[in-house]
């Protein structure tokens, strides 16, 4: 029989391997690129080749609304209608703004955007940049000209800054009213005031020689003119320019010039001039391009090996993503800003760039994995010093510590109705915090963490045990699942069911917390939430399978008997609570297929025909890859990571939330959804790639020290080795293994899950 069974089995895996790499071609369908520096964040609109977005708070919602405090908060204003760099080349005069520009992108996957324009012989390249190391909500705009005629060019270089600082009844389209503008000699910067708060301060770096607001500035140049000189002015819709005249530009030479737009919300424009002349030191404009870039590649860690040139690109945008992500806002009583380290869940334009639970910890894990271990403690002390627990009625009056969904940008927990009837709470975060808490401690080895203090006075073991880790075990029931929640899809509260995810969620962490109980050389706890981390998994494998063995995404779901394939079911398979080549793993990644899309990934439930819904995924189609890998199907890995790396490379890099799956709603397998994501998209990625180098974190339950643990394991499985490790499991898990040694993983997996599967059967 075995003589049989390897011919057919390799004639399998070469079919397998022989399909395309996804079902469809990438598609090009973003058009934004977001700078940011943990203080704000200004987005660039490709198609207008401007500055269309440049956010007051780096945060969509800066605190609750007092007068309507179950809404969905304070919102931060958009500043911007648009800003650029035109330029004069002999008698030829445009702005930038409006044309199409030869390239665009990110300046060596940084946060500096670059665009290119070329007027007569002279190339123009505009850059963008919120810099690190300014405290504050800055944008560089850098102009660099290049003569690439064979005579000399005299060119002036001109800037344009509208923005709106009027009222804002509609904080996305403030208004243009009452805005009064100032040049200031002595420090040869312009400032910009209205009724809708803060001031913005221009300044040009290099200098300027004429600073106008005139209404008519704009024709002026279009038609070939100069800028008069008009130093102050007031009212509506007013704008500020630039002119700066470079000389005469050489064949082959380049010249540069720039401006910095600051914004203080306190309004405090000395204090910003200030701040700013500190940071500048009196560097050029081709200095600070060359320094910016310089600091970023200093802060840089090596990516995994084995990558792909696209992929080795998309890993490090992604890394940016993740550093552009985080609030940097110093931590402060009051007015409440409790904020520093909190990461987004997305960057603007996307609307989520709100600090949700969730979507944070999957960036931590990223960022503790790829040896950014401040970021990731920042992150974690952000929680353990926000303001949470408002919401203890529903979760059996137990105080707690880490919000139920997301938080207002001032550190304010949220509990969002957006628009139903009743809150979502969920409690599927305090699970994840437990795994980021100890992926961040074995990764940076820093057990001393464990014994600092928090802002609130009480040791991070102790406001961990007490906030996090004893709060989720009072919400479990005596089955050894989670309470019922709104879990991971947020179906809000009066829709609750017992989600698999948050359950998940549970045994991954209390095992998480067994080992942090290790660590910290608190032995008394390691055994209680060892045990809690086992009662959680065997409640998985028991409660919600179905006849066939295939993970149920909810046992309300399960019990109706349809629409209960769930893609977040596979987070079982990846934090190894069902091993890989367990014999309910394969029946739940065979059933991945009732969730597949028209391009080629997976959505995340079945039954609705809710877009939302019924849209591709990438955070699942990322975290199938990982679990088809544990699996062995080292064909269906790669393909869904292929066609996520071949969307990112036609998109800037950048990763969606959302691939489209409809005609009506555009091209099938464009981006939709919030973009970029942070969580579900970068650091996803980077997780899945290292994966698939083999480099996974530890899952033992507290019985290693650091290092020690051997590879991929399982939470409480029955028929691992004892130690919750899995041998087929950790070999196929490698990453760049020749297609041979693949299809012969593939071959010796399947006999052993043969075997295994008459055991799984019986038990």
């Amino acid at each position: 029989m075995t003589s049989r069974l390897i011919p057919a089995l390799a004639l399998a895996a070469v079919a397998l391997a022989a399909r395309p790499a996804q079902a469809i071609e990438p598609v090009p369908s973003f058009r934004y690129l977001v700078t940011g520096n943990g203080f704000g964040f200004q987005v660039f609109d490709a198609s207008a080749n401007a500055v269309k977005q440049y956010l007051e708070r780096p945060y969509r919602y800066i605190r609750a609304n007092a007068s309507n405090p179950d809404g969905e908060g304070i919102v931060r204003r958009n500043l911007a209608f648009d800003t650029y760099f035109g330029a004069k080349v002999g008698t030829q005069a445009q702005w930038f703004g409006g044309r199409a520009p030869t390239e665009v992108g990110y300046v060596a996957e940084s946060n500096m955007i670059r665009s290119v324009v070329t007027v007569g012989s002279v190339m123009t390249e505009t850059f963008y940049v919120s810099p690190f190391g300014y405290s504050g909500n800055a944008m560089v705009m850098l102009l660099k000209v290049t003569n690439n005629g064979s005579s000399a060019q005299p060119v002036t270089a001109y800037s344009i800054h509208n923005f709106k600082l009027g009222s804002a009844p509609n904080p996305d389209e403030p208004g243009a009213n009452s805005e009064a503008i100032a040049y200031d000699a002595a420090s040869a910067t312009a400032t910009e005031t209205g009724p809708g708060g803060g001031v913005i301060v221009y300044a040009p770096i290099g200098g300027a020689d004429v600073s106008s607001c005139a209404d008519t500035v704009h024709a002026s140049i279009t038609a070939g003119n100069g800028i008069t000189a008009q130093p102050a002015c007031s009212g509506t819709d007013k704008k500020n320019a630039f002119a700066k005249d470079l000389g005469s530009v050489g064949a082959g030479e380049s010249k540069w010039w720039g401006v910095a737009v600051l914004f203080d919300a306190d309004g405090n424009a000395a204090a910003t001039r200030t701040a700013w002349s500190t940071w500048l030191a009196g560097r050029t404009a081709d200095r600070i391009h060359t320094d910016v870039l310089a600091e970023f590649d200093a802060w840089r860690k090596p990516p995994v090996s084995g990558l792909s040139p696209a992929e080795t690109k998309i890993w490090r945008q992604s890394e940016t993503v993740l550093r552009m992500s985080q609030i940097l806002e110093s931590y402060q009583l009051t007015p409440r800003r409790k904020n520093h380290g909190m990461v987004l869940a997305s960057l603007p334009p996307g609307g989520w760039h709100t600090g949700w639970v969730r979507d944070a910890i999957y960036g931590l894990v990223a960022m503790a994995r790829t040896g950014h271990h401040d970021m990731a403690k920042w992150g974690l002390d952000f929680f353990l010093n926000a303001d949470a627990g408002k919401y203890s009625s529903y979760l059996n009056d137990v105080p707690y510590r880490i919000s139920t969904v997301r938080y207002f940008g001032d550190g304010e927990e949220e509990a969002d109705y957006s628009g139903k009837p009743t809150r979502n709470i969920e409690i599927d975060g305090w699970g994840l915090f437990l795994w980021g808490a100890r992926t961040y401690v074995d990764q940076a080895n820093d057990v001393a963490w464990l014994s600092a203090m928090t802002q609130k006075g009480d040791t991070v073991y102790d406001a961990i045990r007490e906030g996090v880790a004893e709060p989720l075990a009072k919400n479990m029931e005596p089955t050894g699942m989670a309470i019922a929640d709104a879990s991971i899809w947020e179906v809000h509260w009066g829709n609750r069911e017992h989600f698999l995810y948050t359950t998940a969620t549970a045994a991954r962490g209390f095992c998480d917390m067994a080992t942090l109980a290790r660590r910290a050389g608190r032995t008394e706890d390691i055994e209680r939430y060892r045990e809690l981390s086992k009662k959680a998994t065997d409640a998985i494998k028991t409660h919600f399978i179905d006849s066939n063995r295939v993970l149920a995404g909810s046992l309300e779901r399960l019990a109706q008997g349809t629409n209960y394939r769930d893609g977040s079911t596979i987070e079982a398979i990846t934090w190894n609570l069902v091993p890989g080549d367990h014999a309910i793993a394969k029946a739940t990644l065979d059933s991945m297929s009732f969730l597949q899309t028209p391009a080629g990934g997976y959505k995340r439930v079945e039954g609705s025909q809710d877009q939302y819904d019924t849209d591709e995924w990438i955070l699942i189609d990322l975290r199938a890859s990982s679990a088809f890998r544990r699996n062995g199907n080292e064909a269906k890995a790669n393909q869904l990571l292929d066609w996520v790396t071949g969307q990112a490379s036609v998109n800037y890099d950048l990763l969606p939330e959302l691939y489209n799956t409809r005609t009506s709603s555009g091209q099938i397998g464009a981006y939709s959804g919030s973009i970029p994501m942070v969580g579900y998209g970068a650091g996803a990625y980077q997780m899945t790639l290292l994966d698939r180098a083999g480099q996974f974190e530890g899952s033992d339950c507290g019985q290693f020290d650091p290092g020690d643990d051997a590879g991929p394991g399982g939470g409480g499985d029955d028929e691992d080795d004892g130690l919750g490790r899995s041998g087929v499991a950790c070999a196929c898990a490698g990453g760049s293994a020749s297609p041979e040694s693949a299809l012969l993983f593939v071959i010796v997996g399947a006999l052993v899950l043969r075997r295994r599967r008459g055991k799984d059967l019986r038990s």
